[in-house]
C-alpha cells in the first residue's frame, strides 16, 4: 500500500516522534571484527559517555537503562568505560574535542569521584579538553541534584546540565512513575543556580498521560518563571518495551499535541527566548545544545559504554545492546572491555544515497541548495520533488537563490518531514518498529 502523502499526515495532525538521527537504529547490522582504522572520523569530534543507571525507570523512557540496585556494578562500569576509552587512545589524542556529554540512564548518580575518575582519564588523553570543549555537559534528574555534588561537578569542568522535569504537574509526575515532584524541580534549579552552572537545560514534555493542553501550559507558564537557558519539547512516543507502550493509554490526541506546541512557542518568544530549531528555545548567546548541533553539521561523534553509538563520515557504529534485555548489554559490554576487546555489536556503512538523505534530513530547517548540488550532483529540488511541492504548497517552506528553509509550520512538523526523507529500506524498518 502506497503511503500517505505530506499532505494527507498533516491534515490529519500526524505526529512522529523526533528524528535524532539518520540512519535510525533499526538500519543496523550485526558485525564482528571492527576495525577502528576503516573509520574516517573528522578532525574536530564530539563525545558521548553513556551512564545506563537509574533510581527508577520513567513510563516513557526507550533508552538502555536499569534500576541503579547494585553499586559495585556501577564502579565496574566506570572502570569498562576508562578501558574502553584506552582503546580510542590514539584517536583521542590527535583529535580537536568540541563537546563532552554524559547522557544516560541518569548520569547524575554518579559520584563526583566517580564523574572525576572519567575526567581525569579523558585529561589525561588530550589535557585540551576543557579548552576546546564549547560545551562540558551532563544529564540530571531532580531529585539527583545536590549541592555539595554539583559543586564538585562544577569544579571538573561541567557548564551545562541538561534536566528531565518532563512536567509541573504532580499528579502528571506521579503517572510517569518518577518522583520529580514541582517542589523538588524547583529546588534543583536553586541548587544549580547556586553553584553557578550557567546553561540550565530543562525539558518538557507534550502528551504524556493525564496531560491536556491547560495542564501543559500550566507547566510552560510555570517554568518560564525559572528562566532556565535552555528549554526542549519532546511529544511522548509509546515506544515499544516501555511501560506506556504495553499499557498504551487514552492520551493525548494529536491536534491537542501540535496546538500545544503553537502554544508553547507563543509564550517563550514572548518572554525573550528565541526559537533555535524545531524543538529547542534559547535565551540568546547563553542556551544552546552544541553537540547536537555539530553532528548534525557532519561533525564525528564517538559514542563510549554500553549502548552508545558512533557517528563518522559514512560509517555509524553501535555498542552492545538488547532492547529486550539491557541488563545483559551492559554485563556483556563490561566483559568485552576486560578482555580487551572492541564492544562494537552492529554497523551501518552510508553509501552516497544514504548519506544524501543523511545531509538533507541533518540540515532541512535550513538547506543550502549550492552545497547540496556541489556534494550530490542533484539539487534538493530534484531529488525530492513531491515533498518539494508539498513544502512549498503548504507553506512549511520558502526559498530564495541560496537556501530553502522551514517556515514556522514546517518546524512543527519537522520530524513528520524527515521522515518524507527515510530511504524505502529505513521507512519499512521504522514501521514494523513502531506499528500504527
Amino acid at each position: 500500500m502506497k503511503s500517505k502523502t505530506l499532505t494527507n499526515q498533516i491534515n490529519n495532525f500526524e505526529f512522529h516522534p523526533e528524528v535524532y538521527v539518520y540512519p535510525t537504529p533499526r538500519m543496523y547490522e550485526p558485525v564482528s571484527n571492527f576495525s577502528l582504522g576503516d573509520v574516517d572520523f573528522t578532525k574536530e569530534i564530539n563525545v558521548y559517555i553513556h551512564i545506563p543507571f537509574c533510581k527508577q525507570i520513567c513510563s516513557y523512557c526507550g533508552y538502555l537503562k536499569v534500576v541503579d540496585s547494585k553499586e559495585n556494578l556501577k564502579g565496574q562500569y566506570v572502570n569498562a568505560l576508562i578501558k574502553e576509552m584506552k582503546m580510542y587512545r590514539e584517536i583521542l589524542q590527535n583529535k580537536i574535542i568540541k563537546t563532552l556529554h554524559f547522557g544516560g540512564g541518569t548520569p547524575s548518580l554518579l559520584s563526583s569521584s566517580e564523574l572525576g575518575k572519567i575526567m581525569n582519564f579523558l585529561l589525561e588523553i588530550n589535557p585540551n579538553i576543557l579548552d576546546t570543549a564549547d560545551e562540558v555537559s551532563i544529564e540530571a534528574t531532580p531529585e539527583s541534584v545536590e549541592f555539595k555534588k554539583f559543586s564538585e561537578y562544577k569544579k571538573l569542568g561541567i557548564n551545562r546540565v541538561s534536566m528531565g522535569l518532563q512536567t509541573l504537574n504532580d499528579g502528571e509526575i506521579k503517572l510517569c512513575r518518577r518522583n520529580n515532584f514541582s517542589e523538588v524541580s524547583i529546588n534543583a534549579i536553586e541548587i544549580l543556580r547556586g553553584v553557578g552552572i550557567k546553561n540550565i537545560v530543562l525539558d518538557l514534555m507534550i502528551g504524556i498521560e493525564g496531560q491536556t493542553r491547560t495542564s501543559f501550559e500550566n507547566s510552560v507558564r510555570s517554568l518560564i518563571k525559572y528562566k532556565p537557558e535552555t528549554v526542549e519539547l519532546y511529544a511522548v512516543g509509546l515506544m515499544p518495551n516501555t511501560a506506556l507502550g504495553i499499557k498504551k493509554p487514552d492520551l493525548m490526541g494529536k491536534e491537542d499535541i501540535y496546538r500545544c506546541y503553537e502554544m508553547a512557542r507563543k509564550l517563550f518568544l514572548e518572554s525573550g527566548y528565541e526559537q533555535d530549531c524545531h524543538n529547542r528555545y534559547v535565551i540568546s548567546e547563553k542556551g544552546s545544545f552544541f553537540q547536537e548541533d555539530y553532528v548534525f553539521s557532519g561533525m564525528s561523534l564517538i559514542g563510549f559504554g554500553a549502548g552508545a553509538r558512533t557517528y563518522a563520515k559514512n560509517t555509524h557504529y553501535r555498542n552492545n545492546y538488547f532492547s529486550k534485555a539491557y541488563m545483559k548489554a551492559i554485563v556483556e559490554y563490561i566483559a568485552d572491555v576486560n578482555c580487551n576487546k572492541l564492544p562494537i555489536k552492529s554497523v551501518v556503512f552510508l553509501n552516497s544515497e544514504e548519506q544524501m538523505r543523511q545531509y538533507a534530513i541533518y540540515n532541512i530547517e535550513s538547506l543550502d541548495k549550492k552545497e547540496f548540488r556541489r556534494k550530490f550532483g542533484i539539487s534538493f529540488r530534484e531529488k525530492f520533488s513531491e515533498l518539494y511541492s508539498e513544502l512549498i504548497k503548504l507553506k512549511l517552506a520558502k526559498e530564495d537563490w541560496r537556501k530553502i528553509w522551514l517556515t514556522t509550520k514546517g518546524l512543527d512538523y519537522r520530524d513528520l518531514i524527515c521522515k518524507q526523507i527515510f530511504s524505502d529500506k529505513t521507512k519499512d524498518l521504522e514501521e514494523k518498529y513502531r506499528p500504527k
